[in-house]
């Protein structure tokens, strides 16, 4: 009886942390996120932002002298709640800047308001960083690969 005990346990603890870990897409993580049953969006965003206001945003965000010097590729994991509310719950930091002097939580958290989805999701954001400006993609998964949705 105890080892059965024991291998229920040890099972129970493995599933949870493996369910734990695959919420998380990319390498830096982040904490403070409900992500208590979301959806990663497959074909078509089901959270909507309008993508020029969103890029304006960053300008703002960062400022004009980061922006000038920003070069690379982020790729963020923004879990958006039923109404509209932004998490930021994982990044890939492939730029020339630290994630840290980006200030990228406290941002999405507080200032990034989605158009109400029809239901909870994590929406994978793209953002290119070039000499002649900034590019914004959206990253879609079907059949357990990605693809680009918008």
């Amino acid at each position: 009886m105890k080892v059965s005990i024991t291998f229920i346990t040890v099972l129970i603890l493995s599933l949870l942390s493996n369910s734990s870990i695959a919420q998380n897409i990319f390498p830096e993580k982040f904490v403070g996120c409900n992500t208590d049953r979301f959806a990663l969006e497959s074909d078509t965003t089901t959270a909507k932002i309008n993508s020029s206001e969103f890029i304006d945003a960053v300008k703002a965000h960062l400022g004009t002298s980061i922006t000038k010097k920003l070069r690379g590729t982020l790729r963020l994991q923004v879990v958006v709640d039923l109404e509209g509310n932004s998490c930021l719950l994982s990044l890939e930091n492939k730029t020339n800047i630290k994630t840290k002097k980006l200030r990228l939580k406290p941002w999405v958290d507080n200032d990034i308001k989605w158009n109400i989805p029809s239901k909870k999701v994590s929406a994978i954001i793209v953002l290119d960083f070039t000499d002649t400006g900034i590019g914004y993609r959206r990253l879609g998964m079907k059949h357990m690969k990605w693809h680009y949705i918008e």
